[in-house]
Formats: structure tokens, C-alpha cells, sequence
């Protein structure tokens, strides 16, 4: 008898099974109190590359000004008063007075200083309040803000900026992932109920996902007072750690009870399900494990944030799966076949001849069913090409939030532009930014970016009125500060200070269009004289810089995903040969399940019918996080196909029948399991937070044409078209790889 690790730790999990419940009901126990507070460790973090250039600005304008994070807008309007009339201006200061004795220190620009925050019809106007703080606004702050505020009397007022938007995508991601908690549980215990056909059987999956919820949650919580935690975490996060807590649950418990009726003893049931199921799950769940860790590799906030979420889920859920369930199971015994349903007849592992027919038409013409797959596969995935890549914005949240209003108000009466300007932060070397020589280099930059055809507008310390000339310039700030014009005054406090000023650039395009990329690019690429230097911020040369940082470093994680894959499935399935396949399938699943985000998320078909607005672009992380996180997924469903194949192939040594055996065998676990993933990620599209929508999306399809079109249609086409090359190992290979046995008779 040979040893396994796995088996051995069947035996040693049935001997110590109430001491293992034990533990898993003191850690939840202990876990209880920090409930209510699951939510506070985690940040507003967004899409930053900390090491890139805007977010260096950003940086440099915090420190010199304090002022560059938490900026609020209050716009007002009336039908009746024009905002260029002394009423409207004097009932905004009126309704803005509270913030002269606030506790935060804060600075107002009214429209009577600056007349592009008058709309077109002059019937709307806007504030911009700046407070002095850290990078993420305090509910206290934004609590103390709206209490501040006074309604005024004869104008509309509504409040946005982007610590409201933060807060609110914050407290819609909450209702968000309770709304999707109530509808994946009845979803996943019907599901069960049908898969298993007995209560007890179905329960098992469902008690231990809700533990594995739980306990990935408090993982998070602890983690996010270690590392900055983004709020889509708790989101993603869970719906990977519930939708694989499910799967594994459903491979080991349909396991277990195949043994039930094989094995003379509980022990040896428990035994031989860890040394097959429990090894496939524990391998798949390394494969998660690997493909996840990729994201760690990104300098992007929420990436790394998704990707530490992530790693929790896998490894809570695989744990959750081999060391509680299994104790589970030994002290249910014969009692997990109880309360059987009236139309139950099979187990979720057992033969079905209808489907038995199709595999064997598919391994009687591979070629054809290999064509006709690709076909398919290549028409869903087509869309892509036609892909636009970006940064999610305002509109990832429903039309009804309060932020997402005042967005809306903001464009039509605006331009969307004029929300995300370009920031360029100017400064001189070891001397004062407002000498004689820096005002004229200051002064022919600003008059050089006026002429652009791209610029829309140019606000800075030279560009205050169009009538004055650069002599005049140098006059005015040759003058003392106390003796300048008020509004002049409030503009240098703002923008200036010692060897540095900012200048506020708007485009005539879309924030995210390509005219405005060019325009940062030869921003980027401007030499100012007198040894001026020059960095350029704001949204849309974030976006610039996150994309670049993502393109530059995702050939590293695709290398690291596949190379560690590769070398997992070589491990287990003893082959050179089937673990590039998996991996090119993978691949193909993915290409499919980008093309329909690109048909439904960016350019809005059926948008509809999931109720969300059309991006006309695809967020860049949300296809990194579906990347990573499917590769892995995927894995789990070519794991437990390829563990009954290579089972029965270690019995045989014939490569069809093992084929065709080992689908007949776990074709119900993989669309079982897949249906349930499905139906859960189906669950996160009641979202109204667009990304998190999305990612359901992606994950549903993606799962969908892998378990239905690939690993139980393409995969067998495939395999035997290889024939005997799927188990080619060369000889001196095989004498350094471990042997990794699934053969439940050699032990």
C-alpha cells in the first residue's frame, strides 16, 4: 500500500471530528462581536497607481495645500433669478456662511470669481468648497458638511463631489451585497435540494458556505486594519468564496456518498474522499490560489485590494472544505442520505444515458465537434476586438443616488470635462514661482495652451483676464499679496505657493476620449523654460497612468499565472501535455466571456433588461479581476473532470474509455456546480453598482461556456484527438515528479 497524505488526514479528520467542530464553533463564537463593525476597516481606495506621475501631483498638491482631496460641489439653480444677478450670488454665500467657523479648515470658490461655473443659460451656478484633510473624507466630515449647509430660499441646491460619490457607491455596495445575499440563498438551497434530492445532503453545502461567508469576512475585517481594503472587496470577494465553499462542497459531499456504498467503514468512506475529491479540491483551490495572487502583482489600489480579498476567500474556503466538512460527514454518517425527496432517483454523480450519447457522438467525430466548438467560441468572443478600455466613473451608479444627480446636472449644464480637469502642477527650482522670469514662462505656456484646438478653457495665475498683457502680469504680483484684488487673492491661496502653482486645463472633449489623451500627452511631453518642470494630474491622466501601469505589468501576472498553473496540473495529472490544454481552453473561455461584456456593458445591448447605462467602455481592473479570478475558477471545473478521467485511465490505460467514464461521471457535479455559480453571480447582477454587476456577468458567462461548451464538449473532442499523447510524460520527468495516485485501490 502506498502512502498518501490525503488518506492518512481522512483517518485522522473521522478520529478528531468533534474537537474539529469545536474549534470552527469557538472561532465563530469568537468572531461575533466584531460583527457589527465588519464594514469599517474597509476604504474608498479607487484606481491608483501610487509610483505614477498623477498620483505623484496628487501627492505634491495634498502637502503644499491640503486642499487636492476632498472637494465638494454644491450647485444651484432657479428658473426665475439669473446666477449673474447680486440675488443668486448673495443667497449661495448666505446658504455656504456656516463654513466660517467650521472645525475643518476650507476654502469656497464662488462663481462671481470664477464665471465658467455659470451655466450657458445663467440660470445655474456652482461652489467648490475644498477642505483640508486626509485623502478620504470622514463620515463625520461629510455628516458636519450637510449639517452646515442652509437651504436657501429662493434657489434649487444639490450636493456632490467625490466624497459623496465615494460614500454613496460605499452604502450602495452594503444594500448591494444584502440584496444578492437574499436572493443566492434560496437560489443555492433549491438548487441543493435538486442536485442531492435529500434535505440533510442539500443542507451540508449551504450550512458551509454560510460558515465560509462568515469567516471570510472576518478575515477581511482583520486584514483591512493591516492593508488599505478597497469596498468592492467584501463584494467580490464573497461571491468567489461562496460560489467555491459550493463547488468543493458539492464534489467532496457527492463523493463521500459514492463511498457510503463502496466502503465497509465510515473511516475508509472519509479516507478514500479526501485521497480523490479532497486532493482535487485542494489542488484546484492552489490553482485559484496562484491565479489570484497575480493581482498582487498590479501597484493599483483596488487590484491589490481584490486580489488580498481573494486569496482569504480560496483559502477559507478550501480549508473550510477539507478539514470542517469532512468532521461534518463523519458524524453524519449514513444519516447524510436522510429526508429524501419524492422525486429524487439519482445521485448527483451517477451515469445519465442521454448525456452518455452525446459524449460518445463527440469522441466518434472529435474534428467536427472540435470545429464547431471553435466556431461558437470565437463568434461570442469576436466583440472584443472592438473593446475600449478606461476607468469607471459616476455612471456606475444608479440614476437615483444623490452624486450620480448632481453628475448628471453637472454634464448637461457643463460639460463632463469641466468635472475632471487637467491639473498641471508647475514648479520652479530654488526660487519663488511668481519671479519676473517664471510669470513669463508661466505666461506664454498658459497663452500656447489657449490657441490648442483641444483646450476649452485655461485657469491659472496668468490667465485671470484675457485683456492683460505679461507686463502686467509682472506689475500685479510684483505687488504685495494684501494689496491685490480679492478675487486674485483667493486664486494665489489656492493654486500658488512658494515654487509652485497648479493651472487647471479643460478639454473640449470627453474625459475619456482620445483628443483629451493626446492633449495630456503632449502636456507630458511640454519642456517649459526656465528650468520649470512640469507634472500633469487629475482623472483622466490617472486613467492614462493606470492603464499603462496595468498594460506594463500584466505580461508578468499572465507568466506567473500560467507558469505556476502549468506546474500545478503537471504535478497532479502527470502529464506535459493535458496542462497546456487546460490552459488553453481557459484561455478560450475568457475571450468569450470578454466579448459578451464588450456586446452588454460597453456598447449596451440588453442593457435594458439588467437595468444599468451603457459604459461605451469596459473598466480595465474589471477585466484583470475576471482574469485572474476565472482562470482559477476554471480550474476547479478541469480538475474534477480530469480526476475521474485519470482514475479510471490508472485502472484501464485506455484513453477513450477514460474519457468517456469520466465525464459520465462528473458531468452532473461540473453543470451542478456551474449552475450554482451561475445562478449566484446572477444573484450580484441585482447590483446597482455597475462593476459589481458586471463581474457577475463576466463570471456567469464565462462559467457557463466553460463547464457547457468546453470542459464537457471541447475537452473530450480535444482529448481524443491526442489519444495517448495526453499522457505523455517524458521518462526523465517522470522520474523526478511525485506520483500523484487517484486510484482509490493503491493506498
Amino acid at each position: 500500500m502506498k502512502s498518501d497524505l490525503f488518506y492518512s488526514l481522512g483517518f485522522g479528520i473521522h478520529k478528531y471530528r468533534w474537537f474539529i467542530i469545536l474549534l470552527w464553533f469557538l472561532l465563530i463564537i469568537a468572531s461575533l462581536p466584531f460583527t457589527p463593525y465588519v464594514i469599517t476597516p474597509f476604504k474608498n481606495i479607487g484606481f491608483i497607481d501610487r509610483a505614477s506621475e498623477s498620483a505623484r501631483a496628487n501627492d505634491t498638491l495634498n502637502k503644499r495645500f491640503g486642499f487636492s482631496y476632498n472637494q465638494f460641489i454644491v450647485i444651484y439653480h432657479s428658473d426665475l433669478i439669473k446666477a449673474t444677478e447680486p440675488k443668486f450670488i448673495n443667497e449661495m454665500k448666505q446658504s455656504l456662511s456656516g463654513f466660517k467657523h467650521f472645525p475643518v479648515k476650507n476654502q469656497i470658490i464662488y462663481p462671481d470669481i470664477h464665471n465658467k461655473q455659470i451655466s450657458e443659460d445663467k440660470h445655474t451656478a456652482y461652489a467648490i468648497i475644498y477642505f483640508e484633510g486626509p485623502e478620504e473624507a470622514s463620515q463625520q466630515l461629510l455628516h458636519d458638511f450637510k449639517m452646515t449647509l442652509k437651504e436657501p430660499f429662493d434657489l434649487d441646491m444639490r450636493i456632490g463631489g467625490e466624497p459623496v460619490f465615494l460614500d454613496d457607491t460605499q452604502r450602495q455596495t452594503q444594500v448591494d451585497l444584502f440584496k444578492a445575499e437574499y436572493i443566492a440563498t434560496p437560489v443555492a438551497i433549491i438548487t441543493m435540494l435538486i442536485v442531492f434530492g435529500t434535505v440533510v445532503a442539500a443542507s451540508i453545502p449551504i450550512i458551509l458556505g454560510g460558515v465560509s461567508a462568515f469567516l471570510i469576512l472576518m478575515t477581511l475585517y482583520f486584514l483591512g486594519h493591516i492593508f488599505s481594503l478597497s469596498v468592492f472587496t467584501l463584494n467580490i470577494a464573497l461571491l468567489l468564496g461562496i460560489c467555491l465553499s459550493l463547488d468543493y462542497a458539492l464534489l467532496i459531499v457527492s463523493r463521500f456518498r459514492d463511498e457510503l456504498k463502496n466502503r465497509g467503514t465510515i473511516e475508509e468512506a472519509i479516507a478514500v474522499t479526501l485521497s480523490t475529491a479532497g486532493k482535487a479540491v485542494f489542488f484546484s483551490g492552489l490553482a485559484v490560489f496562484i491565479s489570484l495572487s497575480a493581482l498582487l502583482f498590479f501597484h493599483i489600489d483596488v487590484l491589490f485590494s481584490v486580489g488580498m480579498g481573494g486569496l482569504a476567500s480560496v483559502s477559507v474556503s478550501v480549508l473550510t472544505a477539507i478539514i470542517l466538512l469532512p468532521a461534518i460527514l463523519a458524524i453524519l454518517n449514513h444519516k447524510i442520505n436522510r429526508l429524501r425527496l419524492p422525486f429524487s432517483k439519482t445521485g448527483p454523480s451517477s451515469d445519465n444515458p442521454h448525456y452518455g450519447w452525446v459524449i460518445n457522438k463527440v469522441v466518434k467525430r472529435p474534428v467536427i465537434y472540435f470545429c464547431m466548438i471553435l466556431f461558437i467560441l470565437f463568434a461570442l468572443g469576436y466583440p472584443f476586438f472592438k473593446v475600449e478600455l478606461g476607468i469607471s466613473d459616476f455612471r456606475i451608479l444608479p440614476k437615483t443616488l444623490d452624486s450620480r444627480e448632481v453628475y448628471d446636472l453637472f454634464e448637461s449644464e457643463f460639460g463632463e470635462s469641466r468635472m475632471s480637469p487637467i491639473l498641471a502642477v508647475v514648479q520652479s527650482r530654488n526660487e519663488n514661482i511668481l519671479t519676473s522670469r517664471n510669470i513669463d514662462a508661466l505666461y506664454n505656456f498658459a497663452t500656447q495652451l489657449i490657441k490648442n484646438p483641444y483646450v476649452s478653457d485655461v485657469s491659472s495665475i496668468v490667465s485671470t483676464n484675457p485683456r492683460l498683457t505679461k507686463q502686467q502680469y509682472n506689475q500685479m504680483y510684483a505687488m504685495p499679496k494684501s494689496q491685490l484684488p480679492e478675487g486674485v487673492q483667493k486664486l494665489l491661496k489656492m493654486t500658488t505657493t512658494g515654487d509652485l502653482t497648479v493651472m487647471t486645463i479643460v478639454s473640449k472633449t470627453n474625459s475619456n476620449s482620445p483628443e483629451t489623451r493626446d492633449l495630456i500627452k503632449a502636456l507630458r511631453d511640454t519642456k517649459l523654460k526656465n528650468h520649470l518642470t512640469l507634472e500633469v494630474t487629475g482623472a483622466s491622466a490617472n486613467t492614462i497612468d493606470v492603464l499603462g501601469s496595468i498594460g506594463k505589468t500584466f505580461i508578468y501576472a499572465f507568466l506567473w499565472i500560467v507558469i505556476f498553473t502549468y506546474i500545478i496540473l503537471l504535478l497532479f495529472l502527470r502529464s506535459v501535455i493535458l496542462p497546456l490544454k487546460a490552459i488553453l481552453t481557459t484561455i478560450l473561455s475568457l475571450f468569450a466571456s470578454y466579448g459578451v461584456l464588450v456586446l452588454i456593458i460597453q456598447q449596451g445591448f440588453l442593457h435594458g433588461l439588467f437595468n444599468f447605462e451603457p459604459q461605451g467602455l469596459l473598466d480595465i481592473s474589471l477585466l484583470i479581476i475576471i482574469f485572474c479570478a476565472l482562470f482559477g475558477i476554471s480550474m476547479d471545473y478541469e480538475v474534477f473532470l480530469l480526476t475521474r478521467i485519470k482514475e479510471y485511465y490508472e485502472q484501464s490505460h485506455q484513453t477513450i474509455e477514460s474519457i468517456v467514464f469520466g465525464i459520465n461521471r462528473s458531468w452532473k457535479i461540473i453543470t451542478s456546480a456551474a449552475i450554482i455559480v451561475i445562478l449566484i453571480c446572477f444573484s450580484f447582477m441585482s447590483a446597482d453598482v455597475l462593476i459589481v454587476k458586471a463581474f457577475g456577468l463576466g463570471i456567469a458567462v464565462a462559467v457557463f461556456v466553460d463547464a457547457f461548451i468546453i470542459r464537457t464538449l471541447l475537452v473530450p473532442a480535444v482529448m481524443t484527438i491526442l489519444g495517448k499523447w495526453n499522457w505523455y510524460l517524458p521518462k526523465w520527468l517522470d522520474k523526478i515528479l511525485p506520483n500523484i495516485s487517484f486510484d482509490p485501490e493503491e493506498r
